[in-house]
């Protein structure tokens, strides 16, 4: 019997609360064929510091003395590019440590040249808005108003929804309308903690750590097996004492389920092999995978977490979440190294999803609230600007040979552009979160299922993604 219609029979008898939170490795729901990651960079960040540079443009002179009114306090440098992809040069402003900006600078350049043969950068788009909340919910949904699910959201919706954890969320935008439930999973140890709640053990000092005292480590100790031991006696007298043939048909069926291995523990496991073998620490024979051991921790353990879902058929989405790009003050000071971390984290995610052997499957989507402004104030920082970026990194297995699709002018404003080549077009047409996530949702095969019928984005397409 399928599991749904499983479960359709127990909710007419009455039984289906005492069903489990998480689904059973037999019953799980079928495996997505692709994978969608979403990285929010919180709080607005400036494409014009990484991925569409203006350099020493002069454009600016009656709004700002700073860099003689220029967009970057950096020239461009043509050794910064991939295809058509043109990355920022990292300003002396950053730091005055030398060790500081070259490492920057190597997070920006390794980036880039090891992953921009497989990206496209979509630049010029004009949110239409400077507010965070309005311009989260534009930027992942394609829609301003209230009521649009994220994408990622959306995704998990259309192609797993049974999934026990389809969306994981560690923050953005990540409105569900009550098509997935939302899942918080940033942690490890907190995946640790929940899937076997029954573990005691001690640190070398014979300190308490984690869980009630029904088991320990080593199996010296086990009250919870006894516990188990117990629960099995129960639900034997409840099928025994049950007289209708059916009924205990049904129970035995509810109680094998109930009683097999939990997906939280092949989780555990996947986790566990990220963690010893992909590690971040400086000890590891593979240095792509981890630059800087105490960068981006936060973010690397994200990334963890949802490689060891997904390979364990737990998740079909996640939001990945990098605050700190609000850089109303000292701009290039504050700015320049979070994009550096955000760049070394979504490299360990890519290592990851290697290592889980998902690289080929799984589609990440870099993005911000909105940009920031084209020039510097007097605090010498930037503040709120309609105009972004979004960088989308496809599966390992995809040439785009450094695609950029979308332009922003010199002092950068939204350009017309053409639908089918993305290039400057005085007929064309202004780019829009809109047509990016029409464009996404092409990309990832959901645009033609009914639940994302739902919510409508009727605009004639852009061919970004060709």
């Amino acid at each position: 019997m399928k599991r749904r219609n499983f479960l359709q029979l127990l909710a007419a008898t009455g039984m289906t609360a005492q069903m489990p939170l998480i689904s059973s490795k037999a019953h799980a729901a079928t495996a997505p064929e692709k994978y969608l990651i979403l990285v929010n960079a919180g709080g607005g960040w400036d494409p014009t510091s990484i991925c569409d540079p203006k350099g020493l443009n002069r454009s600016y002179t009656a709004n700002s003395t700073r860099h003689e009114g220029s967009t970057n306090s950096v020239d461009l440098d043509s050794n910064k590019r991939i295809g058509d992809i043109q990355w920022s040069a990292i300003p002396e402003f950053v730091s005055n440590d030398v060790a500081v900006r070259n490492r920057i600078e190597n997070q920006f350049d390794q980036f880039f040249q090891g992953y921009g043969d497989r990206m496209t950068v979509i630049n010029g788009i004009d949110n239409g808005t400077n507010n965070h909340d309005t311009g989260n919910r534009v930027t992942w949904s394609g829609h301003e108003e209230l009521g649009y699910p994220s994408i990622t959201a959306l995704y998990a919706a259309a192609v797993s929804p049974t999934l026990p954890m389809a969306f994981i969320s560690n923050g953005g935008y990540d409105f569900t309308d009550s098509l997935v439930a939302r899942a918080r999973a940033s942690s490890a140890g907190f995946i640790n903690e929940i899937s076997d709640p029954n573990l005691w053990y001690t640190d070398s000092n014979d300190q308490f750590k984690l869980g009630l005292n029904y088991r320990d480590r080593d199996g010296k100790v086990d009250i919870y097996k006894r516990i188990q031991q117990a629960q099995q006696a129960r639900i034997q007298r409840q099928q025994n004492n049950e007289p209708l043939p059916q009924r205990r048909a049904q129970l035995s069926q509810l109680f094998g389920i109930r009683n097999e291995e939990s997906n939280l523990g092949e989780l555990t496991v996947q986790l566990s092999n990220i963690q010893q073998y992909v590690t971040p620490e400086g000890d590891d024979p593979h240095p792509a995978w981890h630059w800087n051991p105490t960068r981006a921790t936060s973010l690397k353990s994200q990334a963890q977490v949802v490689a060891a879902a997904f390979k364990s058929n737990l998740a079909a989405s996640a939001n990945l979440n990098f605050g700190g790009f609000d850089t109303h003050g000292d701009h290039d000071s504050r700015a320049y190294p979070r994009l550096g971390d955000l760049l070394e984290g979504v490299n360990y995610l890519c290592e990851v999803l290697k290592f889980a052997g998902i690289a080929d499957k799984t589609t990440i989507v870099i993005g911000s609230d909105f940009g920031r402004t084209p020039y510097y104030n007097s605090g010498n920082g930037k503040d709120h600007w309609p105009v972004t970026s979004v960088m989308v990194l496809h599966p390992s297995d995809v040439s785009t040979g450094g695609k950029v699709f979308g332009a922003s002018t010199t002092a950068f404003r939204s350009q017309t552009v053409n639908r089918q080549t993305g290039l400057p077009d005085s007929s064309g047409t202004i780019l829009e979160p809109k047509h990016v996530n029409i464009a996404l949702r092409q990309l990832m095969g959901i645009d033609s299922n009914p639940v994302v019928g739902k919510y409508p984005l009727n605009f004639t397409p852009f061919n970004i993604f060709s």
